[in-house]
């Protein structure tokens, strides 16, 4: 974590000794985020998760330091809402110290929501410039900070009854106090600038995190490992 948040300080410092010798643009952003979370680090066997996206919203300032005409460099400040809704299935589990196949396997319906302070700094590359309208490409890298989470869990667990299945139902929900507090990115896309009256953008972005999140299932089973992942639609004005 720590080369990682070095690494990002380092750029940051770096790009900001090029102010005195550009032009600057800024202004605000508000957009969708479609987040999921995925991985596949340390997953047990015994267990398959399949994850839907979960809609939230990302807001805040960017500011576009003009180097020269067709290149800047972007530094933006995000709130922004990630997370995921899990189906996780539990084919065994540990029955009194002994790995058991579940006759009828354990539904979990969990949903995990994880907002952040988001800072990306990125870089732009105007590739097409036509009267109307110019298409940038965008890349860079992003550091996060969780400032609010929590998940909630429904879930059941079946044992055999005679011919049938008796059926216990699992309610959890926690803060999520223990998942990652820092968050790394790698973050691409691109702009669509209308050479309108008041300069609109419109973004389309793709941020995939680097870090596994250790996030909980249920109390009798071990965290699942995952990383975020969302895509972005955004609008900004430009000043």
């Amino acid at each position: 974590m720590l080369v990682k948040l070095s690494a990002f300080i380092i750029i940051l410092v770096f790009s900001c000794t090029l102010f005195a010798q550009t032009s600057i643009k800024w202004g605000p952003k508000v957009g969708l985020n479609l987040a999921m979370q995925y991985g596949t680090k340390g997953q047990d066997q015994g267990i398959s998760v399949k994850t839907k996206l979960h809609p939230g919203v990302m807001a805040g300032a960017y500011l576009d330091l003009v180097v020269i005409p067709n290149f800047s460099l972007s530094y933006e400040l995000l709130y922004s809402m990630k997370g995921s809704k899990e189906t996780i299935t539990i084919n065994s589990m540990e029955i009194d110290g002994v790995l058991e196949n579940l006759p009828k396997p354990a539904v979990m319906n969990v949903q995990y929501n994880l907002d952040y302070i988001e800072l990306p700094v990125l870089l732009k590359v105007k590739l097409i410039d036509a009267k109307a309208f110019s298409l940038t490409a965008i890349s860079g890298t992003a550091v996060s900070i969780k400032v609010k989470g929590s998940h909630k869990l429904d879930g059941k667990i079946y044992l055999p009854e005679g011919d049938d299945f008796s059926t216990i139902n699992i309610h959890e929900e926690s803060n999520l106090g223990d998942v990652n507090m820092f968050d790394y990115s790698f973050v691409y896309g691109g702009t669509v600038d209308l050479k309108t009256k008041l300069p609109l953008h419109l973004e389309y972005r793709f941020t995939l995190g680097w870090d596994y999140l250790s996030l909980p299932t249920y109390q009798f089973s071990d965290p699942v490992q995952l990383r975020n992942q969302t895509y972005s639609l955004g609008l900004s004005l430009g000043f």
